[in-house]
């Protein structure tokens, strides 16, 4: 339990320092939104999102603030924490398990989406829980534990359909469980493929309603991600543990434990390997991003766990442990800094709220940005949407927002794209472009809060 509540003070440590950004404003709105409101965003965009969303819509009932809406993370961490050193001391032994955790726990990447409201934390914790059922399944060659691996695959893809990406890793463990009786859960068991392949089958069920769902969506939710560059691979190693140096000493224990692991091997070197399984696919057809093989990194520090348990004397493992935890100190403080998300919605809309006078409008470039933006809804409450039409579902055409115009003096423009690699939207969307070419209105100003920004057009005065 000790690596569970060092998990929940860690992830609830300056938890509500960082604003919001983008996607965490799509998650809480979308939380909050009326049941009809979310059928009606889901059958546009999100529908590999939904599970998500609708777990967090009794928290959004309560409070849609940042305690409240990053709590899940954490507390998804926390039993992830809790899984890996189960698994640990399963696989090899309780030090192992313990140290592995421990090392889970301390790594920045864990304590970054601890702390986000998606559910890249949710997603990590049911692969630890696949993995632990899946080794059980092994053990207790039972139909009925096969059938909850099936089960655990489906919530999987459920809540990031990426994350099946853990199917491979399995596959070769249960492979090379057939060729060596001592490589999973006990050395008298072997695991049986045809039960194996079964659960397969019955997730492979289970998630092609999801897949049919969403299929359609891809160019939408994909379109911004591009194959991988070499840069990418140290990027990944910085991302997972802060700066360079950890990422070495992380690589080096897992090379350890890779040699003295034992089944620990069988089980967490497969998994470990999938980003780069994820950056291989990616080359032909672009799905990696380091935030969805998050679900990998406990196999990471399996592995590193082990490495420093086989080092001798038993106080060495221990000392690397502190070493690890005090290299990745500054990073943890910055990732906790106010303005390191990237997006500062915080103060995009504090900035609007000071601002803004009665009787002004908004426009929102694209048709979604409301969505990734107006999490902080007091700075938008007071202004008039020219986005939609009067339905609030259908967005305007050009030639309606012209004449939606009529009367209004200033329009903030609320939109994004300036500084990231996805394309600027103001570059085509229509109705931007009929505002920019309107002769009545002039642009004042322009403010960046990160990836996303605000501008003020002013009537002109004749």
């Amino acid at each position: 339990m000790i690596p569970a509540v060092a998990a929940m003070l860690i992830g609830l440590w300056g938890i509500t320092t960082p604003s919001f950004w983008r996607d965490e404003s799509v998650s809480t709105l979308a939380a909050a939104m009326p049941i009809g409101d979310l059928w009606h965003l889901l059958d546009s965009i999100d529908r590999v999102h939904a599970l998500y969303y609708l777990l967090l819509r009794p928290v959004a009932a309560l409070s849609t603030g940042e305690l409240a809406m990053r709590l899940p993370s954490v507390v998804a961490t926390a039993a992830a924490a809790y899984g890996i050193a189960v698994l640990g001391r399963k696989l090899a032994t309780p030090g192992a398990g313990l140290l592995a955790a421990s090392l889970y726990v301390v790594l920045p990447m864990v304590s970054r989406y601890a702390q986000e409201v998606r559910s890249y934390a949710i997603v990590t914790a049911v692969a630890v829980l696949a993995t632990w059922v899946l080794i059980e399944a092994t053990r207790r060659s039972s139909r009925r534990w096969y059938l909850a691996y099936g089960a655990c695959l489906v919530l999987l893809g459920w809540f990031h359909v990426y994350a099946l990406l853990l199917v491979v890793a399995h596959v070769v463990t249960v492979l090379w469980g057939r060729a060596s009786s001592s490589s999973l859960s006990s050395p008298s068991s072997r695991p049986d493929v045809v039960r194996f392949a079964g659960a397969l089958a019955v997730a492979g069920a289970g998630i092609a309603p999801l897949a049919l769902l969403a299929a359609g969506q891809r160019e939408t939710q994909l379109s911004w991600l591009k194959p991988p560059k070499p840069s990418d691979l140290p990027w990944l190693g910085e991302q997972v543990a802060g700066n360079v140096w950890v990422a070495l000493l992380l690589v080096a224990l897992m090379v350890v434990g890779a040699f003295s692991g034992g089944r620990l091997t069988a089980v967490a070197l497969p998994w470990a390997l999938l980003p780069f399984v994820s950056m291989a696919i990616s080359l032909v057809h672009p799905v990696y991003n380091p935030r969805y093989v998050l679900f990998a990194v406990p196999a990471m520090t399996l592995l590193a766990g082990a490495g420093l348990n086989a080092l001798r004397p038993r106080a060495l493992g221990w000392i690397g442990l502190v070493l690890v935890a005090a290299l990745t100190v500054p990073t943890h403080l910055t990732i906790r800094e106010p303005d390191t998300r990237p997006d500062n919605l915080r103060d995009m809309a504090a900035t609007l709220l000071a601002r803004q006078r009665p009787g002004d409008a908004v426009l929102y470039v694209d048709e979604y940005r409301r969505l990734f933006s107006a999490v902080y809804e007091d700075a938008y409450r007071n202004l008039r949407d020219l986005t939609y039409a009067p339905d609030r579902r259908t967005p305007r055409t050009a030639a309606q927002l012209t004449a939606a115009l009529d009367g209004v003096e200033r329009v903030w423009l609320v939109t994004g794209g300036r500084k990231h690699m996805n394309r600027a939207f103001v570059e085509d969307d229509e109705r931007y472009l009929a505002l920019m070419a309107n002769r009545d209105f002039a642009l004042r100003s322009t403010d960046d809060f990160g990836y996303s920004w605000i501008g003020l057009y002013v009537r002109k005065r004749r």
